[in-house]
């Protein structure tokens, strides 16, 4: 189950919103929160330099500035002296090797038919430093943060994990199916189900409408929905729910089942909640998911309403019952 959590949490996405662009005459004020919460401006800053223009319109189109950590991620990267020299080489930094950005220089383009080339001076000591195209910089390296290691391995890999967990659902639908949807008497696996089609929707919403919230969040990861704007508040407290529902699946599970029943009703569960992810995510972005995820979870909640929710308890050992009849806990009779 917790392998599933690993796409989900690409869908924790963050961004800061585009604020307007800047120009010299732009006024930025500076205020000081006092103990009574009152805004007291302090100064005012006039005239940005033209540098500093720059530094915040780069920050807001590439999510990265000067000072930033990358972590080397390929075998080597090639460090060139001067800019735009592609021959001699000044130094090689290699895999997990940290390096600083240390300065960014756009080199304009010649036409309008080839794009600027921005060049990224970097650093990983005093002696080992220089310049790299950003593109080759962006293939070869990832920012220096445990989440964005975690969803740069995710990407450079999801053929493999989204094919063994395809398969695992389809082997769980063919094979337990029946079994899966009668074991369990409670609302938490199908709440699970609701939780992972909301996500998917709201993933893929982003993804269609604001993808710079995704390029944030990969150079700027968070967890805390309090540091978001409110969509992306809304996307991190359904991933929170989710890690709180499935440990509440799993306890569950182990209420009702062995431990090899329970395994193969965990794995189930998880091929299941990949394929419901996949499929309206997918759908999603054609718009489809908007319909498709109402009829889904109206799906679930009759399915749970007619076939699996207990209205009656066994009167000797108190294990939930559909109907009346002998307890498949203790055996005993209830009429």
């Amino acid at each position: 189950m917790w392998l599933l959590l690993l796409p989900l949490l690409a869908a924790c996405t963050h961004g800061t919103a585009e604020s307007n662009s800047l120009c010299d005459s732009d006024t930025v004020a500076v205020t000081v929160i006092t103990a009574d919460e009152v805004a007291v401006p302090t100064d005012t800053v006039t005239a940005l330099s033209v540098q500093q223009i720059d530094s915040l319109r780069f920050r807001l189109t590439h999510h990265y500035n000067e000072n930033f950590n990358f972590r080397v991620k390929s075998d080597s990267l090639c460090l060139v002296p001067r800019l735009g020299d592609t021959v001699t080489d000044t130094c090689w930094v290699f895999d997990d090797d940290l390096i600083v950005v240390a300065q960014i220089h756009t080199q304009l383009a010649q036409d309008s038919l080839t794009r600027d080339t921005v060049w990224v001076k970097v650093a990983r000591d005093q002696q080992t430093m220089g310049w790299v195209e950003e593109q080759q910089l962006l293939q070869s390296s990832v920012p220096d943060d445990p989440i964005s290691q975690i969803l740069d391995a995710l990407t450079y890999s999801r053929g493999v994990w989204m094919t063994l967990l395809i398969l695992l659902g389809i082997v769980g639908l063919s094979v337990g199916g029946k079994r899966m949807k009668n074991s369990i008497p409670s609302p938490y696996p199908f709440l699970l189900l609701m939780l992972v089609g909301l996500i998917a929707t709201l993933y893929a919403s982003v993804q269609n409408f604001a993808p710079e919230y995704w390029l944030e969040y990969y150079f700027h990861p968070t967890m805390n929905p309090l540091l978001l704007p409110p969509v992306m508040a809304v996307l991190v407290t359904l991933i929170w729910t989710l890690l709180i529902v499935t440990g509440a699946v799993v306890i569950e599970v182990y209420r009702y089942l062995n431990f090899l029943r329970g395994m193969v009703y965990l794995f189930q569960l998880a091929g299941l909640s990949m394929v419901v992810y996949l499929v309206i995510s997918w759908t999603t972005l054609i718009y489809v998911g908007y319909l498709l995820l109402p009829l889904f979870i109206l799906t679930l909640i009759h399915i749970y309403r007619h076939w699996i929710r207990c209205t009656l308890q066994c009167g000797n050992c108190g294990h939930p019952l559909r109907q009346k009849g002998i307890c498949p806990a203790c055996g005993a009779v209830n009429e």
